[in-house]
C-alpha cells in the first residue's frame, strides 16, 4: 500500500475503543498506485488486501457509486472512489452482491467496464470500507496510517468531542505530543493527515 505524505498524527487509545474510528473509513482515505491497472489489481497490490478475503468476504464493490461484477475488466482511474462492502441484508443486498443472481435488476446502477485508456504514471483513488470490511480491516489500515482530508478528520474529532479525550492515552502530532483534547483545534482543515490509531492495553489520558 502506497500512502502519501501528510502531516503525521498518531493516537494511542483504550482497548476495544477502535471501533468508534470505524466510521471514518467509511468516509474514505486517500491510497496511490501505479496506473493502468484492474479493480482486482488495485485492491489486491495497493490497499494489500489478500484476493481470498477479497473473493469470500467482500460481496459489494462500487466504483465511482456503481457497482462492479468483474474486478478484472473494470479499471481504477486518477480521482475515483472505490467502496468496499461485506454481504448486505434484504433485497437491497442480493441485487448489489457482485456476480448474483439478481444482477441483471441493478443494470443502470452497474459499471460497465469501459473507460479512457490509462496512462502511465500514479492514480490516487478514495477508498471507503464499510461494515464487516470496516470491522476486518481496520485495525491494520489504521496501524499503517491512512491518509484523510484534514476537513474530514477536523469535522470526525468535533463529533467525537468530549468521548475522544475519554479513551485517548496519547496523542501525537507531527512528532510532538499533544493534549488529546485540543486535537480539533490544531489539525488544519487545508491539509492532508496521516492517522494512525492504535489500541494500548489500558491507560487512559485526562
Amino acid at each position: 500500500m502506497t500512502t502519501e505524505a501528510g502531516h503525521p498524527l498518531k493516537l494511542t487509545i483504550a482497548a476495544g475503543s477502535l471501533a468508534r474510528f470505524l466510521p471514518l473509513l467509511g468516509q474514505g482515505f486517500r491510497i496511490a498506485g501505479g496506473a493502468g491497472g484492474s479493480v482486482e489489481q488495485f485492491i489486491c497490490r495497493e490497499c494489500g488486501i489478500s484476493a481470498d478475503y477479497l473473493n469470500d468476504r467482500v460481496q459489494t464493490v462500487f466504483l465511482n457509486g456503481k457497482a462492479i461484477d468483474d474486478l478484472r475488466s473494470a479499471e481504477v482511474t486518477d480521482g475515483a472512489t472505490l467502496a468496499l462492502s461485506a454481504a448486505m441484508p434484504g433485497l437491497a443486498g442480493a441485487v448489489l452482491r457482485r456476480g448474483g443472481a439478481y444482477a441483471a435488476m441493478r443494470r443502470q446502477i452497474s459499471h460497465d467496464g469501459r473507460g479512457a485508456a490509462a496512462a502511465s504514471g500514479t492514480v490516487r483513488v478514495r477508498v471507503k470500507l464499510f461494515n464487516l470490511v470496516a470491522r476486518d480491516l481496520g485495525p491494520a489500515f489504521f496501524k499503517r496510517g491512512v491518509l484523510v482530508p484534514g476537513a474530514d478528520l477536523k469535522e470526525f474529532l468535533h463529533r467525537l468531542g468530549t468521548g475522544l479525550s475519554s479513551i485517548c492515552r496519547s496523542a501525537q502530532w507531527q512528532g510532538r505530543a499533544v493534549d488529546c483534547s485540543d486535537l480539533a483545534g490544531v489539525v488544519r482543515e487545508d491539509a492532508w493527515v496521516v492517522l494512525q490509531v492504535v489500541e494500548s492495553e489500558s491507560g487512559y489520558c485526562a
